[in-house]
């Protein structure tokens, strides 16, 4: 019996729905994408509300004398530093 579509053109059929398959399936990686905006600032303000909360505890332990003022300053930097860049972030998507 002759076929009525030549094997190449099944095989090539089959092939296009394959890529069309692929192309058309959600990826685990866009799920991440379509999250909700908010989802991110919300978790960038969490870091920001962290990291205000450890320069108070900087503060705090210099006043309790746990903590040399040398100490804390550099602390200060060091956190405030990931502050400004938590800070911009959070500006750059509540400006989106």
């Amino acid at each position: 019996m002759a076929w009525p579509v030549s094997p190449e053109w099944l095989m090539l059929a089959g092939l296009a729905a394959l890529v069309a398959l692929y192309i058309g399936l959600p990826r685990p990686e866009d799920a991440d994408d379509d999250s909700a905006p908010g989802a991110d600032l919300d978790d960038l303000r969490a870091q920001r509300d962290e990291l205000v909360a450890a320069l108070r505890d900087l503060d705090e332990d210099v006043a309790a004398g746990r903590m040399a003022a040398e100490d804390r300053q550099r602390g200060r930097q060091d956190i405030g530093a990931r502050l400004r860049e938590i800070m911009e972030r959070i500006r750059a998507g509540e400006a989106s």
